[in-house]
């Protein structure tokens, strides 16, 4: 066998041996470009199960409770450039839950979302909850003689 030959076979083997790595890389390219543009990636069988809510929005939940039968001056605050939202309730039925929608058409969708909650003068405890498509981001529990819960959730800019 020649050197060219040797040189031949060697140069082919590396190639069917690297296709596999080359399909992969490109798998890994095909997802990047995806992220980058904002492409879903394809469903997995029984793994996607359709939301109560239509694509392109972010349901965000705030929960509030207490021991009392009301909670007092409720604020909620939703942050987003294209449906921002806030909520006002100077008293609040408890255990009480409100779904947000924001929709996604917009760069950073949801900047943020801030409640806070006080205790009614009955009560020895009050708490917040947020969740954002049912995932618990934030919570805070306050205890004491017009305790104040306050829960936040704010989308990072820069380093922390």
């Amino acid at each position: 066998m020649t050197v060219g030959e040797h040189t031949g076979r060697v140069l082919a083997a590396m190639a069917f041996g690297c296709s596999p790595l080359l399909v992969a890389g490109c798998s890994v390219v095909d997802d990047s470009l995806d992220g980058l543009t904002g492409s879903p990636p394809p469903p997995t069988a029984g793994a996607w199960e359709p939301g109560p809510i239509a694509d392109g929005s972010i349901v965000v939940t705030v929960e509030i409770d207490s021991d009392g039968s009301t909670a007092t001056d409720l604020a909620v605050e939703i942050t987003s450039p294209r449906s921002p939202q806030s909520l006002y309730e100077d008293s609040t039925p408890v255990p009480f839950s409100r779904d947000f929608t924001v929709s996604t058409d917009a760069f950073f969708p949801l900047r943020g979302t801030t409640v806070q909650v006080h205790a009614a003068p009955d009560a020895t405890f009050v708490t917040c909850r947020i969740l954002i498509d049912g995932e618990e981001v934030a919570t805070h529990r306050s205890e004491g003689s017009r305790a104040t819960a306050t829960c936040e959730r704010r989308l990072p800019f820069g380093s922390s």
